[in-house]
This record gives C-alpha cells, structure tokens and sequence, in this order.
C-alpha cells in the first residue's frame, strides 16, 4: 500500500488536521512513534510502515512523522516513497539535515541532479551539533565532482 498524499486531510495546511478533528494529543502521536520505530529497529517494516503512515494521516504538517516514515520506506527500498517522505519532512522542517542528506543521497543514486543541490544545503551548514553529517555530505560532494 502506498501513501497516496493527495488523500491527506490537512496537507494543504488549510483547517485542522485529523489529530485535531478527532482529539489526539501530542503524547498520544509520541507514544505512537515511538512504538512503530521500535518496531522499525527490529525489523518489523511493514507494520512499523501501518503506524507511520497513520501518523502523517492524523498529522501531516509534522516533519518528524515524515522523516521516519521515509526511513522505513527506504528500508523497503521504496525510493519513490521515501524521496516523497523526505521531500515532505524537509518542507515542513527545512533545518532536518538528516532528511536533507537521505534525500541527497537517494536522488543521487537515481541520477537526479537535485541530490547534490540537497547535499550542499548540509554542507553549508554552521552548526555545530552537525559536524559529522556537514563532514560526510562535503566528502560526497568533493568525491561526485571528481567523477
């Protein structure tokens, strides 16, 4: 089953989300999380995919939801899923190096161009809680331009 974004009540950022409608709490949304990542790490991708993918339906505004969403469709070798996922995390959250980096890195494997443009994005960044990622997309960067 693949996430149809079309269908999301709230994507457009317009009225409220499905979490608001219906009364789910932050906590609740966490808790959830929490329980499809941990299903993710043990390797139990498809029902890991069921929760993430309700949570990006109760909230897609949230960046975070995206994001792991994109990481289990990537596990799945989903690659249009995942680029979709992470396309959607970086546009809610444009700071997610991480999000920027899988989606440099899976635009690159496809041949898109555009990877290097995400890759540089995490590149230029100063802060210094990123050094490793900063580090690890300029080696990208400097290996691609010598190809």
């Amino acid at each position: 089953m693949r996430l149809d974004l079309k269908n999301l009540i709230g994507l457009d950022g317009n009225g409220p989300t499905f979490a608001q409608t219906y009364g789910i709490t932050f906590d609740q949304g966490v808790e959830w999380a929490e329980q499809g990542l941990e299903m993710a790490r043990e390797g139990r991708l498809d029902e890991a995919r069921v929760i993430l993918e309700g949570l990006v339906t109760l909230n897609p505004r949230s960046p975070g939801y995206w994001y792991a969403l994109g990481a289990v469709y990537e596990k799945q070798e989903l690659v249009d899923d995942a680029e979709q996922a992470f396309s959607q995390a970086t546009a809610r959250d444009p700071r997610n190096l991480d999000a920027w980096m899988r989606l440099g890195l899976l635009k690159l494997k496809r041949g898109d161009g555009a990877g290097l443009e995400a890759l540089r994005k995490v590149a230029n960044d100063a802060r210094a809680d990123n050094a490793e990622l900063v580090a690890r997309a300029k080696s990208i960067l400097a290996t691609s331009r010598a190809a």
